[in-house]
This record gives C-alpha cells, structure tokens and sequence, in this order.
C-alpha cells in the first residue's frame, strides 16, 4: 500500500536495484564478433572432443593480435557462440550524448533551452511566494509557459528523454514541477488526443501542482529522510496553500484548481487533503497523481537512488485501484512499454542497447539505439533498430538496467 507524499513516501523500496553506472551480465556472444567484443570468458569454449579452445576467466582481448585465427578454428568445430561476462557501464555523459543523438535521429524532445527557463520559471514562482511578493504577474510568468508544452507534447516528444534531473536537493520541486508537467501532459494526450484544450489546463496544473510547497518550511521540504509525524502534517498541507495562493494570484480554471488541490487524493479514499475517493476525485488530479508519482520514483535524491522507469510502473499498477485510477496506470505502461525509453537491453544476438522510442501497444519490441557489444563506443554513428520489424526475429534477451534522466542545464 502507499502512504505518505510522492517523494517520501518510496523511501527504502528501491534499495535492491542495482543503482551503480556498472552492471555485471552475461552476454552469449555470436563468435564471428569476438574480435569486437570486451569481457572475461564466462565459462570454457570447449570442442565435441573435450579440447579447451578458451578457458574460463581469460580476458577475451588477450587474443586480439590472432583473433582472426581464433574465430577461424572455433567454426571450424561448429562453435557459434561465446559467453562473456561484461560490464555495462553508462555514466551521465553518456546518456546525454545518447539523448543528443536520439534529437538528431529525428525524435522530438523538449529542448534543454525550453525545459531550462521553465525550470527557472518555478524557482521564481517559489521564490516570490516565499517573499510574499506572489502576484498575478508572477503566476502568469509560468503559466504561460504551459502553451510552448502543449505544442511540443502535440509533437508526439520521446517524454521519458525530456525530463530533467536533480543536481541539488533543494532544486528538487523546480525540476520536479517541470517533469510532472510534460509527464501529465503526455498521458493527457494519450488519453484525449484531441482535446488541445484540456492538454494545456492539465500541464498549467502540473507546473503549479507543488506551488503550496513555497509554504512549508525548507528544513521540512528537502529533509534527507523520512518525515516524522508532525513533519508530515505539515507537509500535506501543501495542497490547500497551493489552492489558496493560485486562486488569489486569480487563477479561476476548475481543472487546474483541481490538479493543484486533488492530486494527493487516491482511488480508495485514503488520500489528502479532502478524502476524496474513485470517480469522485477530479480527472485532471488522477492524471496528475499518476505522473507525480513516477517522476518521484525515478528521480535521485540525497536519501535515495532512482528507481528504474521499468521498476516504476510496476509499483504504479500494483496500486492501480487502491492509489491509482487503473485506466490511466495501464496507459502509462502501454504508452511506455515493459522496456521504456532509457531501459539498458541485451538482444539476442548479443549486441547491447538503449531504448530511444516503444512501439505504441506492441509492448515488447521497441526501438533500439544499438551499441557494439562492448568497446568504446562511437556515439556518433548509432543505429537505431525498430524490433517489430528487425531480421531473424531480433528481440530482446536480458534487462540491464536504466539511463537516469537527462541534465538540463538550467542555472538557478
């Protein structure tokens, strides 16, 4: 069951997950790419006869002066295959470089620029609340902003490679506020493709969703660890400080009052502040509440590592009649797939790769950015497979791990 606000209330549940830039795995390696593969020999490459050709825990590369000869002699007794272990690495240049090359394949993201000046645009928004200088003006600043996403979310954006990640602790809510914004309104679009009207009031309503955190005290908001009981009084509060401070800055819109106010309300009724439960808990606030929690899940924070997107939703659904509207926790995982964009993937030719794009309701074959199998890779030539449509029946093999979210950029 979940209990507690988005961002605390997972403390400690991903504790399992591998969280490291390494990731140990196996990889049966076709023996005609040996000569461009890295790893420790995982178990002995032996002929029909019992003779070692390559003993266990040899270094693969130890042979690259006689590859050639190598590769020769094990086809030659029908060896086709090799089992390296290998280490996965991907440090955060790396997914950056990646998501730089999944915007010059052609897939839409949100620019940084674009996702930057918002993000600045909230910690302005904080700020001013804070000062009690919130006025209109201030609140109009951000909320304008709501329009350059919704065209962009209009563009059909890889969602999971336009959020932002989290440098400092205290910077959390801002980028946060900017990820739930195009997360909702993702899913909004997803569900009503149509409705250009009700996509921008819900992303207006993500931006703002947290204002009434400007509230609480910062020892509270960005504690690194979990609240205690009167701390978490406090905390949810949010919600009627966020609602008050929109409609006094004139914010009228019940859609966007509502993704403000009703987006820690929960399906069974045990949600805050008002206890509303089912069908009676606003749309938009459904919606949102989907989005907030799995950006908290996936986001880093100084009391835990990122949860993987894959990880993520599978906590979504489980709770999906209890915390969730099911509908909208089973478009988060068709829209995604079982391997969401930035999932780390083994296919069964042994080659690796990142997944840029899913591939709509086809929930297992995705688009694939391949990397070679494990040298250092030139990210400047990928090769992007659609596995729906690959050769051979190309699919993938083995879950590595996750690419964390991008970096922004943004100066605050």
């Amino acid at each position: 069951m979940i209990t507690g606000t988005a961002q605390l209330e997972y403390i400690g549940m991903n504790e399992a997950e591998a969280s490291d830039e390494e990731h140990m795995i196996i990889v049966n390696v076709p023996v005609r790419m040996l000569g461009d593969s890295e790893g420790i020999v995982a178990a002995d490459v032996i002929t029909d006869k019992g003779a070692v050709i390559l003993p266990a825990g040899v270094d693969i590369t130890f042979f690259e002066s006689n590859m050639d000869d190598l590769i020769s002699k094990m086809e030659a007794h029908g060896i086709t295959h090799v089992l390296l272990q290998m280490t996965q690495q991907l440090s955060d240049r790396d997914i950056d470089e990646i998501i730089e090359n999944v915007y010059s394949a052609g897939e839409a993201l949100i620019s940084k620029e674009k996702a930057s000046d918002i993000v600045k645009g909230v910690d302005n928004l904080f700020h001013a609340i804070r000062e009690n200088e919130i006025s209109s003006e201030v609140v109009n600043s951000v909320t304008n902003m709501s329009s350059d996403i919704t065209e962009d979310i209009l563009k059909q954006p890889s969602v999971a490679f336009s959020l932002g990640r989290v440098r400092e602790a205290d910077e959390y809510t801002f980028v946060h506020s900017f990820n739930v914004a195009v997360l909702t309104g993702f899913l909004a679009n997803k569900l009503f493709p149509d409705n250009r009207e009700f996509l921008q009031k819900i992303i207006t309503g993500g931006l703002l969703h947290d204002m009434g955190k400007a509230k609480i005290s910062p020892a509270v908001l960005n504690k690194p660890g979990a609240l205690d009981q009167d701390e978490f009084r406090e905390m949810k509060r949010h919600p009627v400080l966020g609602m008050t401070l929109a409609m006094n800055s004139g914010i009228r819109d019940e859609e966007i009052l509502a993704v403000i106010g009703c987006h820690h309300e929960k399906w069974s009724g045990k949600g805050y502040p008002m206890g509303r439960r089912g069908m009676d808990i606003p749309l938009s606030a459904r919606i949102t509440a989907v989005a907030d929690v799995f950006d908290a899940l996936t986001a880093k924070r100084v009391y835990k590592n990122p949860m993987s997107s894959r990880n993520a939703i599978s906590i979504i659904l489980k709770d999906a009649g209890v915390h969730f509207d099911l509908s909208i926790a089973r478009e988060l995982l068709v829209s995604l797939g079982l391997y969401p964009p930035g999932s780390i993937v083994s296919l069964s030719d042994g080659r690796t790769g990142v997944v840029v794009s899913g591939s709509g309701k086809d929930l297992v074959r995705p688009v694939v950015m391949i990397k070679r199998p494990h040298k250092k890779d030139d990210l400047s030539s990928p090769t992007f497979v659609d596995l729906k449509s690959a050769a051979g029946g190309l699919r993938i093999s083995n879950y590595i791990g996750h690419a964390e979210k991008r970096e922004l950029g943004y100066e605050l």
